[in-house]
């Protein structure tokens, strides 16, 4: 079974401002809930993800301060498992460009293991075409052997995006992930990005991700090849409609694992989110579904959907 990375935060908030940069920032309250992660594989396993969330301080939707409490559920056939987590989390990101910091800590008890977690990373610009970023994310592998057997990784790494033309930029990310199990990962990934149809926000991309296991000997806690590689061809489409921002990305591609023969990978993604600036609600949403290697073999697949919701006050 493939690791999923797809993090489901329980903390939002709103702009607390007519608009971006308009005015004088007002900090307010509010609170986050009902929040929900829920997702499948072809595997038989489950992850079920519920949480809420307090926001003493928060100023819009990218810059707050926060704490959470979630609750994941996780299911495999008759087997199945629980845990709590507890987090603290600080947040200034200019919606804009993308550009600032997201730091937090939790606390995750599951089947009597305690694990210090993060998903953190800072952005920013190094010249006027060039940014850049350094992330470290810490966390159970969400497997049933993984989960009932402890294990966690931590991944650091960087990226960088750059302007190579007006309407074409390439975004490279090279990092290794760790795992309490003895095991590395050095992971590489690449994107080129065309803006195709700017007008209405439709771009086509090349990607490009490849990664190996050091230690293919441990226990099977998670799908660990020696070698993976995968190239894709995807299109992405992004629009404010009424207020409302929508996006998606559709991508085929082709994988290799290990010696084996290529074949097909699939990715599909939709998310939706209200207006920034209103006062009464902030709601996001995001569904999607992908295809690639797994433990049983070439044709893994997950789904996902996941909605936020928070109130000012």
């Amino acid at each position: 079974m493939r690791i999923r990375f797809i993090l489901a935060t329980c903390l939002t908030s709103i702009v607390a401002m007519p608009a971006w940069g308009e005015g004088d920032a007002v900090t307010k309250q509010a609170i986050s809930i009902p929040n929900a992660y829920i997702a499948s594989d072809s595997e038989g396993f489950s992850t079920y993800k519920y949480s809420a969330g307090y926001m003493p301080l928060y100023e819009h939707g990218e810059k707050y301060t926060a704490v959470s409490y979630q609750h994941n559920y996780f299911t495999q056939g008759n087997w199945n498992s629980s845990a709590e987590v507890y987090t603290l989390l600080t947040k200034a990101i200019n919606p804009r460009t993308g550009l600032g910091y997201n730091l937090n800590l939790g606390y995750n008890l599951q089947n009597g293991y305690k694990l210090l977690t993060t998903d953190s990373n800072y952005g920013f610009r190094v010249t006027d075409s060039t940014k850049a970023e350094v992330f470290v994310s810490r966390d159970r592998v969400e497997t049933q052997n993984a989960l009932s057997n402890g294990i966690y990784y931590t991944f650091g790494g960087a990226s960088i995006e750059q302007q190579l033309l007006e309407r074409l930029s390439a975004i490279v990310m090279a990092g290794n992930m760790y795992f309490s199990d003895s095991n590395t990962r050095p992971t590489v990934k690449a994107k080129l990005i065309y803006d195709l149809i700017p007008e209405y926000g439709v771009t086509a991309q090349l990607r490009y991700r490849q990664y190996r296991d050091t230690n293919t000997n441990v226990v099977n806690n998670y799908f660990n090849p020696s070698d993976y590689n995968e190239t894709m061809i995807a299109f992405g489409a992004k629009k404010r409609i009424a207020g409302w921002m929508l996006s998606g990305t559709a991508g085929v591609g082709r994988q290799t694992v290990n010696q084996d023969p290529s074949t097909t990978t699939q990715l599909y993604e939709l998310a939706a989110a209200s207006p920034v600036a209103s006062n009464d609600y902030y709601f996001k949403t995001r569904a999607g579904y992908g295809k690639s290697a797994g433990f049983l073999g070439p044709n893994y697949f997950y789904r996902y959907i996941m909605e936020e919701l928070i109130f000012p006050f």
